[in-house]
């Protein structure tokens, strides 16, 4: 099986873009996704929308170029195409802490198991800009420093962290165990 790229014609801000796709399965998806260091929220449920600069990244790193048509065929076959209706939507913010000198407490806007998970991250709180988001289908936790980020330890299970560039951390975690 294979991860897929079509070409990137759809403009946005600017830039022309790509879906990113998988025949096989979405963690093999979000295996070559962490492999470009995209963002874990880039993810819309059944692809990724990538730059031409990053299609060009996923294609040296093995992704098949196929035509836009071919990449849809391909993701129905395997079962893994969602329904506009089925995709997770846009993210929705629902807590921001910036500066406060210590490790913010998020757990009144949170599962518990991101708060846990936000306890392995090691940050300068007083310059940390923390942001919490939901969607249909999950919550994320995204903390953010240019001086560094790092994860500091294992996340609780249910919880997928990815680090970019030392300086931002991603938790996201299942809506359905959120307390909203």
């Amino acid at each position: 099986m294979a991860v897929l790229v079509d070409e990137a014609l759809w403009p946005w801000r600017g830039a022309r873009w790509a879906h990113l796709v998988s025949d096989d399965s979405v963690d093999e998806l979000h295996a070559f996704a962490r492999r470009l260091g995209l963002r874990r929220m880039a993810f819309q449920g059944d692809h990724y929308d990538v730059s031409t600069d990053v299609r060009q990244r996923a294609l040296a790193l093995g992704a098949e170029p196929v035509r836009g048509r071919d990449l849809v065929r391909r993701l129905r076959a395997a079962g893994l195409r969602l329904s506009a209706e089925k995709r997770p939507g846009s993210w929705e913010e629902i807590g921001q802490w910036f500066g406060a000198g210590v490790r913010p407490d998020v757990g009144s806007v949170v599962p518990a198991a991101l708060t846990e998970a936000l306890n392995r991250v090691d940050a300068r709180w007083g310059t940390a800009e923390v942001v919490a988001f939901q969607r249909t289908t999950e919550v994320v936790v995204v903390v953010e420093d240019t001086g560094g980020v790092v994860l500091a330890g294992p996340v609780p299970v249910g919880v997928e962290a990815r680090c970019h560039d030392d300086r931002i951390v991603e938790l996201l975690a299942p809506r359905k165990e959120a307390t909203l």
